[in-house]
């Protein structure tokens, strides 16, 4: 399954494009969830450092979650 993730997140990353909607929508997002107004580069650089932390994180590896017991999940 760890190599289907992998692939899968491969070809999700290659073909995934940052476009000009998708970094206003996350804009909206980050100022809704921080209370405060954010530029539009500012989030265009959260929204491709997201995708090099997804891309990374697949690399190769397998991603697995731990549930916490204090964290109600």
């Amino acid at each position: 399954m760890g190599e289907q993730f992998h692939n899968l997140v491969s070809i999700i990353t290659k073909s995934f494009k940052i476009d000009y909607e998708a970094i206003e929508e996350l804009r909206v997002i980050l100022e809704k969830q921080n209370e405060r107004e954010f530029k539009y580069d500012e989030a265009e650089q959260i929204g491709r450092s997201l995708v090099t932390i997804l891309e990374t994180l697949a690399n190769g590896r397998m991603i697995t979650t731990q549930k916490d017991k204090d964290d109600g999940c």
